[in-house]
C-alpha cells in the first residue's frame, strides 16, 4: 500500500443499468483495495440481513417530523424512477457492493447517516416552503423554464460526469435552495472528509456516488489535499457479502 492512496469517483446514475455496468467495470478493472459506497452503516446493514425492515419500519424509528420528511423523499424517488422507466429493483449500489464481493473487496461505508440527513431536512422545510416555491417560480425567466426542459429530457445513458447534471444542480439551487444544502452541499463534504481520510490512509479507492455530488465531492477533495488536513475522520469499512436487496433513499 503506497503513502498516499487514490480516489476514483464514479459518477452513477442510481437505477440506471447502463450505470450499474459502468460501476461493475470500473471496479474490476481498477482493483481497487476499497469500494466506497454512497451508504452509511444503517442502510448498508439493511442489505445484509435476513430480516430486512421494510422503509415504513424503518421510518416508524424516526421522530415524527423526520418520518414524514423521509416518506416524501421516498415517494419523490420512486415517482422519478417510474417516470424514466428505470428498474426500481437494483441500483449502482447495490452493484458496487456485489462486485466488491466478488473481488473479496472490503466496502467503505461514506455517506451521513440516513437519520441526520432526513433530520437536517425536516429541520429546514416547514408549512412556508410552498408559498416560497410558487414565487420562485412566478419569478422563474423564460430561458431558465427552457433549460430545464432540456435536462428533463436528458437521457440517463448520456450522463458520463457531474458535468452533465450541473445545471440541474444550479437550477435545483436556486429553486430549492434548503433542500441542495441538505441533500447535496452538506453530504459532499462529509463524502469528501471520509474520503480523503482513506485516501490519506494509503487505499486505493474506487467510490460509487451519485452524479450530482460528482463534482462537489472532488472540489472538496482538491481542497484537502491543498490544505494537508489531518482531521480525524472515522470511515465504517465491512465485509460484503453476496446477499443483497433494495436500498432506501441515498
Amino acid at each position: 500500500m503506497s503513502a498516499t492512496g487514490s480516489i476514483t469517483v464514479v459518477p452513477s446514475v442510481h437505477f440506471s443499468p447502463t450505470h450499474r455496468r459502468r460501476v461493475r467495470t470500473t471496479i474490476r478493472e481498477t482493483e481497487p483495495d476499497l469500494v466506497a459506497v454512497e451508504l452509511d452503516e444503517r442502510r448498508y446493514e439493511r442489505l445484509e440481513r435476513t430480516d430486512r425492515e421494510t422503509p415504513f419500519e424503518l421510518a416508524r424509528d424516526l421522530p415524527p417530523a423526520t418520518a414524514a420528511a423521509y416518506n416524501v423523499l421516498r415517494a419523490v424517488q420512486r415517482t422519478v424512477v417510474r417516470l424514466y422507466g428505470l428498474d426500481p429493483g437494483k441500483t449502482d449500489m447495490e452493484t458496487a457492493i456485489e462486485t466488491a464481493a466478488e473481488l473479496g473487496t472490503d466496502v467503505a461505508l461514506i455517506d451521513d447517516p440516513i437519520e441526520e440527513t432526513v433530520a437536517a431536512l425536516s429541520s429546514r422545510v416547514g408549512p412556508d416552503l410552498l408559498p416560497k416555491l410558487f414565487v420562485r417560480a412566478q419569478r422563474m425567466p423564460p430561458s431558465q423554464q427552457v433549460a430545464q426542459f432540456e435536462l428533463l429530457t436528458l437521457p440517463f445513458e448520456d450522463i458520463t460526469s457531474g458535468e452533465d447534471v450541473q445545471p440541474a444542480i444550479e437550477q435545483l439551487r436556486w429553486f430549492l435552495p434548503e433542500l441542495t444544502d441538505v441533500l447535496i452541499d452538506r453530504r459532499d463534504r462529509a463524502m469528501a472528509a471520509r474520503l480523503h481520510a482513506l485516501r490519506r490512509e494509503g487505499h486505493d479507492v474506487v467510490a460509487v456516488v451519485g452524479a450530482g455530488h460528482h463534482l462537489g465531492i472532488e472540489r472538496r477533495l482538491e481542497d484537502l489535499e491543498s490544505r494537508d488536513d489531518d482531521g480525524e475522520t472515522p470511515v465504517p469499512v465491512r465485509s460484503p457479502s453476496r446477499t443483497v436487496t433494495r436500498i432506501p433513499i441515498d
